[in-house]
């Protein structure tokens, strides 16, 4: 990765890192093409394993204990990295449960939401990580990817849904503005980004009252693709379901 060089009285080392170009590339290579988040959670651990292993920062042979990875541990970009994965790893460890026959029953939900609490923190990690050893875009990049980890969960959770929708916009706002400089290879991933929130964006609106979302529009945000809207469709899915099941009761007593 390429890196840059801050001119304060102490030398700092500015790591970059393109987060979403990298991610997309992870994701479509090792199983989110077809939505195989099993496969891409084996990925992250596969690869957080070599990080550990070249970074020479495992747990020895004794018992385990974490170890913790600070502003001073990041003496490379591929702490960086480590911390990346581990809240993709949670995440596509979420996903996967997300995506069992009938949906998760209470307990599979618990562990569930446990695995997003476990993405939203390694995710602030990294955004604290970058906005102190990142260059400027890797810093919003990061901050991005926290915003929209939290904004995940509280989707997920069903509540604060005036919350969930703040931290989609501060996502989508940062992709919009990248998404005006770099390569056409960048301008292109962040304006697919921008497209991968906005049905979560008007979701959280319609919850919070702030729109009236037909059923059509609906079905119609529901046959887009990307990972960032494989949430979306699990819940637009359960809500239709009800939907129908309350047409059916509403439909027998009126007969």
């Amino acid at each position: 990765m390429a890196m840059e060089i801050d001119g304060s009285d102490q030398i700092s080392p500015r790591y970059s890192i393109n987060v979403l170009q990298l991610l997309k590339s992870s994701q479509m290579q090792h199983g989110l093409r077809h939505g195989d988040y099993a496969r891409y959670r084996r990925y992250c651990t596969a690869r957080l394993r070599r990080l550990y292993k070249s970074l020479k920062f495992t747990h020895g042979r004794g018992k385990y204990t974490r170890r913790a990875i600070t502003e001073a541990t990041v003496t490379e970009v591929r702490f960086l990295h480590m911390v990346l994965y581990s809240a993709e790893r949670a995440w596509s460890h979420a996903m996967e449960k997300r995506q069992i026959l009938n949906g998760p029953n209470a307990r599979q939900r618990i562990y569930l939401i446990g695995r997003l609490r476990k993405a939203v923190k390694w995710a602030d990690l990294f955004s604290r990580l970058c906005s102190t050893k990142g260059d400027s875009r890797t810093s919003l990049e990061a901050e991005a990817y926290a915003s929209y980890m939290h904004g995940t969960l509280l989707f997920e959770q069903d509540r604060n849904w005036d919350t969930a929708l703040k931290n989609f916009i501060s996502a989508r706002a940062v992709y919009e503005e990248l998404g005006k400089y770099g390569d056409l290879e960048n301008q292109v991933l962040c304006h697919a980004r921008v497209e991968e929130l906005e049905p979560s964006i008007r979701y959280c609106r319609h919850q919070i009252g702030g729109s009236n979302l037909q059923t059509s529009e609906l079905l119609q945000i529901g046959e887009m693709e990307g990972p960032a809207l494989d949430l979306f469709k699990a819940k637009l899915e359960v809500n239709l379901v009800i939907s129908m099941k309350l047409c059916m009761v509403l439909s027998a007593l009126i007969l």
